[in-house]
This record gives C-alpha cells, sequence and structure tokens, in this order.
C-alpha cells in the first residue's frame, strides 16, 4: 500500500512537472533581439534597418514590425525614409505569434541622423555696436534700426527696446520677480515671452509692452528657453533637442529634433527664423546652428569661440543672442556681453 502511494505521489509529481514545463515552453519564451544595438549604430535617412531576432525555444507563425506610424510584415522591406522615420527619436514594436496561440510584444526607441554632414558656416564681422552690459540677454531681435531684448535673471528681469548703436531705453518693462524672463516671438502685434521654470507666458501689446494675458504652458514644454516666429506659428526651445512649433493659441502643430550627421544637439537656446532656416545658439557653447524646421536636420554650424573669449567676462557670459537684420547679416551678441557684432554668414 505505501508502495502504491509513493508510486501514485512519484505519477502525479511528474505529470505536474510535464505540466509546467509545457506551459512554459508553450507561453513563456525567450526572444533575443539586437534593439538595444539599434541607437548606437548611427543610423541615418536612407539606410536599411539592421532589425535581428531571434527565439531558441518557440515557433515563430508570424511577425509585424510597427516603425513609427508604418506596419511591414518583412525586415527586409524596411529603409529609413520620409514615409516612415524621423530625424532624432524613432519607435520601434515587434509583434510576434508563436507557437499557433500566443503573441509577444517587444518595444525600443532609437536615434536617426541627419544624411548630410553639417557644412561650416563661416561669418565676417562687418560692425560693432554697443551693449548694455548688465542685460542677462535672453530674446533679442531687431526691426528698422531698432533692438527689443528681454533680459532673465530672477528680480532683474525686464524686456527693453532700443536703437541699434545706444545704450540707452526707449522702452523698457519691468517682470514680476517671481519671474525669470527668457526668450520670445512676436505675432500678431502681441509679444509672447516665455519664462523660465515658471511654465508661465506673458503677453504684452508689441507696440507700448503692456501686458495683456499670462497663461500657462501646454504640458509638451519641458521649460521656456528660447522662442521665434515662423509664418503664422511660433518655434520654442524648452532645454530639449527639440523645437516645438506653436500656432497663435499655443496648441502644438509639430517637433522636429536638431540632429546633425552624428550629433543630436541640445540645450537649444535663442532662436531666430531667417532665409527658411532656424538660427539657434546653444548654450554654454560657442556655436550657432543653421536647422532645416521642416526635418531639424542640422545643414550648417557656425564656431565663434574666439568672440566668445573676448567677451567671457564670468562663467554665465555665454553667447546668446540672434537677430536678423537682411539677407545674410544677423546681429550677434551674448548674456553680459558689452559689444553686438553685426556679421555676415556664408554656408561652405
Amino acid at each position: 500500500m505505501k508502495f502504491f502511494i509513493k508510486y501514485k505521489l512519484f505519477l502525479l509529481s511528474l505529470l505536474f512537472i510535464t505540466w509546467v514545463t509545457s506551459c512554459k515552453n508553450d507561453s513563456d519564451i525567450s526572444v533575443s533581439t539586437n534593439f538595444e544595438q539599434l541607437d548606437t549604430m548611427g543610423l541615418h535617412i536612407g539606410d536599411k534597418l539592421p532589425l535581428e531576432f531571434t527565439s531558441s525555444d518557440a515557433t515563430i507563425n508570424s511577425y509585424t514590425i510597427k516603425l513609427n506610424d508604418k506596419l511591414y510584415s518583412d525586415l527586409k522591406e524596411i529603409t529609413l525614409d520620409s514615409t516612415n522615420a524621423q530625424i532624432g527619436t524613432n519607435y520601434l514594436v515587434l509583434t510576434l505569434n508563436y507557437n499557433g496561440k500566443h503573441q509577444k510584444v517587444i518595444d525600443a526607441t532609437f536615434s536617426v541622423y541627419s544624411q548630410e554632414k553639417e557644412k561650416e558656416l563661416t561669418y565676417k564681422i562687418v560692425g560693432e555696436y554697443p551693449h548694455n552690459p548688465e542685460l542677462f540677454t535672453q530674446g533679442f531681435t531687431y526691426q528698422n534700426g531698432v533692438i527689443t531684448e528681454s533680459s532673465g535673471q530672477y528680480g532683474k528681469s525686464k524686456l527693453v527696446r532700443y536703437p541699434l548703436g545706444s545704450t540707452t531705453y526707449t522702452q523698457s518693462v519691468d517682470i514680476d520677480s517671481k519671474f525669470f524672463a527668457e526668450g520670445f516671438a512676436v505675432l500678431n502685434k502681441k509679444l509672447y515671452l516665455l519664462t523660465w521654470r515658471e511654465r508661465t507666458c506673458l503677453v504684452f501689446d508689441e507696440s507700448d509692452f503692456k501686458l495683456t494675458n499670462q497663461f500657462t504652458y501646454p504640458g509638451s514644454i519641458i521649460e521656456g528657453w528660447g522662442a521665434t516666429t515662423m509664418g503664422k506659428e511660433i518655434v520654442v526651445s524648452d532645454s530639449s533637442s527639440n523645437l516645438k512649433f506653436f500656432d497663435s493659441d499655443f496648441n502644438l502643430k509639430k517637433t522636429v529634433t536638431a540632429a546633425g550627421y552624428d550629433t543630436i544637439y541640445t540645450y537649444l537656446n535663442e532662436l531666430e527664423y531667417a532665409n527658411g532656416y532656424i538660427y539657434a545658439n546653444v548654450f554654454d557653447a560657442p556655436i550657432i546652428l543653421v536647422i532645416n524646421p521642416a526635418t531639424g536636420s542640422v545643414v550648417a554650424k557656425a564656431d565663434f569661440s574666439e568672440l566668445v573669449k573676448q567677451n567671457k567676462t564670468n562663467s554665465e557670459a555665454v553667447l546668446n543672442g540672434i537677430a536678423h537684420v537682411e539677407g545674410n547679416t544677423f546681429l550677434i551678441t551674448g548674456k553680459l556681453w558689452s559689444k553686438i557684432y553685426k556679421v555676415e554668414f556664408n554656408i561652405k
């Protein structure tokens, strides 16, 4: 009797182990992919997407690949182009159907870079003007001989206007001390002034600097940094590598990522739209980028290291301020700089 009970228990145990093993083999499978390596491959628009996956303990019946919003059923079909990929971060979802009845989903993100290397943006200094070294330059525009500028820092933020060549303000308004003023954009005779971490946009009448409105940023904006006007849209930088395009009601229309051939540029700061491109300072770097607003591709880059050295009175005196004059002529300055430089750009 004891032998029979032991034998019966042995059979039950064996059946249980067999059942558990069967269940594991049937539904809990291992899948090996190269998805984690995609982000280090330096992929560009025009490249084949080199996807790989295998399973040692399952029969794969079928699969689909979703690249951003486009669906594929054959790995060999996928070439990165404008219909399925974008410069910057891309999203990948692999759905596996296996063992006749189960499904497994694996996702990943990876970066795609511009197809062409950044060209050199050279410049020639054709003029110098005084700049009030107390201005912590954030937004900087030029029109008809007049500079409009926003200056940051808590308790010191202000919006000023003055003739180019003068340090005497013809208009000035102090910003509430709870705000740290950042860049601004002008649209429909309104000046939209960003604030840094307060998640608030201050709206002024463009002509007399009268505060007419204020509102909270959409959640898509991390922090307020730079801004410019492009047609009927306001383009915002927010400490990231992204440029975000909004209508006058701050509804997000699109986002592009600033990327060159092998670099994704973060800390985009003061912006200026001109000649079909967005010119962007990079915070705490001596460079200005020329960005294609349709794709985010960085088509050219200027090195202002020498000017930064000449104006680096302290760690906060960084390059920041781009204002278009006409053609390829721009005004360049920085936070706490004592000079504004008139330069002519040339893309080599």
